[in-house]
């Protein structure tokens, strides 16, 4: 009895990791920090706007500026795979329920 709970506890502590997990992933929390990082600043806007008037050449990579670290690790990566994985199989079984709900209906 006692160790089904403790089964039980670790069970709702993992889906309630691969919830947030998920979420996450799917909020598009990474495409955002991505796309924050390659912004250009007003200064790097001055700069190239500039560099345009004066006929020089122009290399992106000169305006662009790395301001965003990333942060991600060995953990997380691993956390953000197991997410993905089992994902994968939790939706095959939602639809694999409905598709039976579906041949029970018709």
């Amino acid at each position: 009895m006692e160790a089904e709970k403790v089964l039980k506890t670790i069970m709702i502590f993992l889906f309630v990791i691969f919830l947030t997990i998920y979420i996450s992933n799917n909020k598009g929390y990474y495409e955002y920090g991505m796309h924050k990082r390659i912004e250009l600043t007003n200064e790097e806007i001055e700069k190239f706007e500039e560099d345009v008037k004066n006929n020089r050449d122009i290399d992106i990579e000169e305006y662009l500026k790395e301001s965003t670290k990333d942060y991600s690790n060995g953990i997380s990566k691993i956390s953000l795979s197991i997410s993905n994985f089992m994902g994968k199989y939790i939706r095959q079984g939602i639809n694999g329920v409905f598709k039976t709900i579906d041949k029970i209906m018709s």
